[in-house]
């Protein structure tokens, strides 16, 4: 028999653990509320199921094909992904989960991420897979979730159709975080292009702050950034994390290529950080 009665934060560590095992060593945790897990090896999926946890933190072997499925988490509020790369195969079910509130971080191009939301009778789904060569694919949505407050994703600057795609299923997000990387996916020509007749909503009533990490200042970088600029209508702030030192000058360059004086907020206010590599 597995009891801890009174745990309430669990890290494992290069753990390996069988799939039947891993939901008796929650159901004995009845004050679970953080669970990080690193390098946690099961045969099959690692499935989940918890009245009292709020946070989980997962990341995965590099290299190595993970399942993580949350069955029944009624109390998460975050779900973080750190470390991902660009080659990890990693999927992350979440069938229910009514109260999750900040998610990520995920690379746009290679992540998979399903969700499953349950809303009375009605079972909401939402299907985020994305490639290479096919960019984001929603299957099968008949509605969205609205209990998102922040979301962090990975992407290259070419990428600003997809991930605009992906904001369309978070109308109520407040805190969107793009972390910029070296752009080494093909482009496609195919992949679903932002229409301006239909409005993302929460760009039109929710979306105050919104953060570009490793921000270079390229031309589609840039790009990307102004068009938050000037389609975000109740931003509060911009903030650019950049490597290098800005001078008054070259952040007084970049106020004009983001076309600042247009912006759709008029209380926007813009940042640029510099932070150590």
């Amino acid at each position: 028999m597995i009891n801890f009665p009174f745990l309430k934060k669990l890290s494992l560590f290069c753990v390996s653990i069988s799939a039947d095992l891993f939901p008796r060593l929650l159901s004995g945790c009845h004050a679970l509320e953080s669970l990080y897990m690193t390098n946690v090896r099961a045969v099959g999926c690692i499935r989940l199921r918890s009245p009292t946890i709020r946070t989980i933190i997962f990341r995965h072997s590099y290299g190595e094909t993970a399942e993580l499925i949350i069955e029944d988490a009624p109390r998460l509020v975050r779900l973080l992904v750190p470390y991902c790369e660009r080659k990890d195969s990693v999927t992350i079910r979440v069938i229910r989960a009514p109260n999750l509130q900040i998610l990520g971080p995920f690379f746009v191009v290679v992540s998979k991420l399903l969700l499953y939301q349950h809303s009375y009778i009605e079972i909401i789904f939402l299907m985020f897979i994305v490639s290479f060569l096919q960019g984001v694919s929603l299957v099968s949505s008949t509605n969205s979730m609205p209990t998102l407050k922040v979301l962090a994703l990975k992407s290259s600057e070419q990428k600003l159709h997809a991930v605009l795609n992906i904001l369309r299923w978070f109308p109520c997000l407040e805190k969107l975080c793009v972390i910029f990387h070296t752009n080494r996916e093909m482009n496609d020509e195919n992949e679903p292009q932002y229409d301006p007749l239909h409005p993302i909503e929460c760009l039109e009533t929710h979306l105050k702050k919104v953060v570009f990490k490793s921000f270079e200042g390229y031309a589609k970088q840039v790009d990307f950034a102004r068009f938050f600029v000037l389609n975000a209508k109740v931003l509060d702030k911009i903030e650019f994390e950049v490597k290098n030192h800005y001078s008054s000058g070259t952040v007084a360059s970049k106020h004009k290529l983001l076309q600042v004086e247009n912006r759709a907020s008029r209380e926007a206010r813009f940042e640029f950080r510099t932070i150590s590599y």
